[in-house]
C-alpha cells in the first residue's frame, strides 16, 4: 500500500494555506481589469502630455511667423482644449470601463488633426508625416494595448493618412506619398511589435505580483493561525517582545485521556488524522465562543478567554466550551473501537501574555492563573470539567456545579473545587 503524500497528513486548516492554484478565469479577469485602470491612469497623462505638444509646437510656429499662427491658432486651441477634455474625463471613475475606447478615440482626433493642414495645402508643404510617427510611437509606449489592437489603431492612423494623401494626390507627388507611407508604417510596425513584447513581459509581472500577493497573505494567514490578530498586526510594526498583563482572564486545559495506550496501536497515520479531528472541533469551538487557542502538547489543549481582547463573560464561555468539548470527546469513535475520555480544569485570575523570542515565537500565557488552571485539569477525574473557587464565583448562576471539596494541590495546599456538570435548566 502506497503512503499518501506527507501534506495530507497536515490539518485542513494548513492545506488549504499552502494549496498551490494555477491561473485560470480569475486571474484572466483580474488581469483583465488592471489593464483597464492602467489604460484609464495613462489617459491623463496622454491627454495632458498631447496638449503640452500641441503648445510647444505652436510657440515654435509664432517664432518662425506669426501670420501662420494667426491662421492656425483656433485649430491649435481646439485640439488643446481636446487633449485636455480627455485628460478630465478620467477623473469620472464610471468612465473607467469605457478606457480602451477613449484613448483609441483621442489617438484617432489627434490624427486627423495632424492630416488637416495634408489636405489644405497637399503632400508637398501639408504632408507632416513625421509628426504622425510621434503620434504612433507615443501612443505605444502610452498605452497597454495587446498586438491585435495596436495593429488596429495603426492600420486605422495609416488608413487615414492614405485617404487624406490620395484626396489631394496630384502629379509629382509619389515621392511624398512613399516617403510618408514608408515612415508610418515603419513606426506602426515597429510599435506593433513593441506591444506584442511589452504585453507578454506586462502579464508576467502581474502574475508575478500576484503569487506576491497570495504568498503573502498564505505567510499571514499561517501566522494568524498561531498568534491572535491582534499580535500579529503589533509584530508588522515592532518585532521586539510583547508583553501584557490581564487582570482577569480565565483559562482551561484539556488532556485526553487514554490516548498514550491508544496511540500504541494505531498507526502515525491514524494517529495524527484522529487527534486532527478532534482538535480541529475545539478549534470551531474556540472561534463559535470568541475565545484565544493558546497552544496543544501532544494530546492536551490549552485556551482562554478575556485576552488578548478584554471581555466580562469570559468565564461563561470557557464553561459553556468545556462542555462541549467534553460531548465531542464522549461520541468520538476510535479507530480501535475504545472510547476516550477528556480531563478538563479550570481557573480564572490574573495573567501576563505575549511573545518571547525570535525563532518559533508563540503567544504565550504565564502567571500561578496558569498553574492553578493546570492543577485542576491534572487533579480532575476522567470525564470531570473541575473548576477553582474563583471560577465558580463566575459560574454558579448560569451553570449547574457540584462541590468536590477540598483537594491537595501541590504548591497551593489546600483548595476547594467544583464539578462543572452543565447549565441551569429552565424554569418550566
Amino acid at each position: 500500500m502506497i503512503d499518501p503524500p506527507a501534506s495530507e497528513l497536515l490539518p485542513a486548516s494548513v492545506r488549504s494555506v499552502i494549496a498551490k492554484t494555477e491561473p485560470g478565469a480569475a486571474f484572466v479577469d483580474a488581469f483583465a481589469r488592471d489593464v483597464q485602470n492602467l489604460t484609464f491612469r495613462r489617459l491623463r497623462i496622454a491627454g495632458l502630455l498631447y496638449a503640452g505638444v500641441h503648445v510647444v509646437s505652436s510657440l515654435l510656429v509664432a517664432i518662425m511667423s506669426t501670420e501662420a499662427l494667426a491662421q492656425w491658432l483656433a485649430p491649435r486651441a481646439a485640439i488643446v482644449a481636446v487633449s485636455i477634455t480627455f485628460s478630465l474625463l478620467t477623473y469620472a471613475p464610471k468612465l473607467e470601463r469605457h478606457a480602451f475606447w477613449l484613448s483609441i478615440a483621442l489617438a484617432l482626433v489627434t490624427a486627423v488633426y495632424i492630416l488637416v493642414p495634408l489636405l489644405r495645402f497637399g503632400l508637398g508643404w501639408g504632408s507632416d508625416h513625421g509628426s504622425l510617427v510621434l503620434l504612433i510611437v507615443c501612443t505605444g509606449l502610452l498605452f497597454p494595448y495587446t498586438m491585435k489592437q495596436m495593429l488596429a489603431l495603426t492600420v486605422s492612423i495609416l488608413v487615414l493618412y492614405l485617404g487624406a494623401a490620395l484626396a489631394v494626390f496630384r502629379a509629382g507627388d509619389s515621392g511624398w506619398l512613399l516617403e510618408g507611407l514608408f515612415y508610418v508604417t515603419s513606426a506602426s510596425a515597429i510599435v506593433v511589435v513593441g506591444a506584442r513584447l511589452a504585453y507578454k513581459l506586462r502579464a508576467g509581472e502581474f502574475l508575478a505580483r500576484q503569487e506576491l500577493g497570495r504568498e503573502r497573505d498564505n505567510a499571514e494567514q499561517l501566522l494568524l493561525n498561531i498568534l491572535p490578530a491582534s499580535i500579529v498586526a503589533r509584530l508588522k510594526k515592532d518585532q521586539t517582545a510583547i508583553a501584557e498583563g490581564f487582570r482577569d482572564a480565565t483559562v482551561m486545559f484539556a488532556d485526553l485521556v487514554g490516548f498514550t495506550p491508544l496511540s500504541a496501536q494505531m498507526s502515525p497515520k491514524a494517529l495524527v488524522e484522529m487527534l486532527n479531528e478532534v482538535f480541529s472541533r475545539f478549534d470551531a469551538l474556540t472561534e463559535k465562543y470568541g475565545l484565544e487557542k493558546i497552544k496543544t502538547i501532544g494530546d492536551a489543549y490549552m485556551v482562554a478567554g478575556g485576552l488578548p481582547t478584554p471581555r466580562s463573560d469570559h468565564a461563561i464561555l470557557v464553561a459553556n466550551m468545556a462542555l462541549e468539548m467534553r460531548e465531542v470527546v464522549e461520541n468520538l469513535e476510535t479507530p480501535t473501537g475504545d472510547r476516550l475520555q477528556v480531563r478538563i480544569g479550570i481557573n480564572t485570575g490574573p495573567v501576563a501574555a505575549g511573545v518571547i523570542g525570535t525563532k518559533k515565537f508563540t503567544y504565550d500565557l504565564w502567571g500561578d492563573t496558569v498553574n492553578t488552571a493546570a492543577r485542576m485539569e491534572t487533579h480532575a477525574d476522567p470525564g470531570d470539567i473541575q473548576v477553582t473557587e474563583r471560577s465558580y464565583e463566575r459560574l454558579k448562576r448560569q451553570f449547574h456545579l457540584e462541590p468536590r471539596g477540598t483537594i491537595e494541590v501541590k504548591g497551593k495546599g489546600g483548595m476547594r473545587t467544583y464539578l462543572l456538570v452543565g447549565k441551569h435548566r429552565p424554569l418550566a
